[in-house]
């Protein structure tokens, strides 16, 4: 089970960014490992959404997340000099110093998930997250938004659910998007059997969001694979030109064609790519 904790009250520190006006398209990409290849049979660039681990290169791409490749204690104590403030410091440079519009960055995605388990509590997550926040900010990185990441799932479970969103949130002082991994899993993994929309999977998330008034980020977001697919996408597109003022970007997940388990997320027939396709190429709407 996740440890929790209760964040600790956030001092003063600079505003985020300015919301992002409405007249600006969402951004639209890929998650995973097949984003070129679903922007080819698209018919239009995707913007990417790309993982590097803390101690390594840091990886280019409109989203970037950093994986901690230690605890989130060792991040949220790492004094000036030490090994983790260092490769803090390279992420913090190496961002600053790219041009092309805002980044969107993340740390420790998914951090209520069991596979984070090992990294911490969730008040060790708020110090760490906090932490490399504000080694950013002394840096004088003013071209990132920092995207907090969850699952969708942490929005829809009941208070004492450990891994409740609210009990994982830095604050409003350092957080620009709100971001949630919105599936639908139908019959594998986490799923039930039941086909289930991206509005009702993305709704909790989103209210959180405005509730804050923060933007939603979707950073990775699929169906399982089935006869309904090119339906949900379309469904989809309807549900993200509806709340587009609210959504600052999506980026669906596109692991290898060949499935790994019981789920596969990949497109795959011409109707999925079609209906995704038809959401890439509306640039008004869906930008890079």
């Amino acid at each position: 089970m996740l440890n929790t904790g209760s964040a600790v009250a956030a001092p003063t520190l600079p505003q985020p960014l300015a919301a992002i006006t409405t007249t600006r398209p969402i951004i639209f990409g890929a998650s995973g490992d097949q984003a070129g290849s679903l922007s080819a049979k698209s018919g239009a660039p995707l913007a990417v959404h790309a993982y590097g681990k803390l101690s390594g290169p840091v990886p280019g791409g409109r989203l970037i997340s950093m994986k901690p490749t230690v605890t989130w204690h060792t991040v949220a104590s790492a004094p000036s000099g030490s090994a983790t403030y260092s490769d803090i410091v390279r992420w913090a440079d190496t961002l600053k110093g790219r041009s092309g519009g805002p980044i969107l960055f993340t740390f420790s995605h998914e951090p209520e998930s069991h596979a984070s388990d090992r990294l911490g509590s969730s008040a060790d997550f708020v110090a760490a997250y906090r932490r490399v926040h504000e080694i950013f900010v002394a840096r004088g990185v003013n071209n990132v938004e920092y995207t907090w990441n969850m699952t969708a799932y942490a929005f829809k479970v009941p208070v004492g659910d450990g891994r409740y969103a609210a009990k994982w949130y830095p604050g409003d002082a350092y957080v620009d998007n709100v971001g949630a991994d919105a599936y639908n899993w139908f019959d594998c993994g986490a799923g039930n059997g039941k086909w289930v929309a991206l509005a009702q999977v993305a709704a909790d998330a989103l209210a959180f969001a405005k509730s804050h008034g923060k933007l939603l980020v979707l950073p990775e977001w699929a169906s399982q694979r089935g006869s309904q697919r090119a339906q949900w996408l379309k469904d989809a597109r309807n549900w993200l030109l509806a709340n587009r003022g609210d959504i600052r970007g999506v980026f669906y997940y596109t692991p290898p064609a060949a499935p790994k388990g019981s789920c596969s997320f990949a497109l795959t027939t011409q109707a999925e790519f079609d209906a995704f396709g038809q959401m890439a190429r509306d640039r008004a709407n869906f930008g890079g």
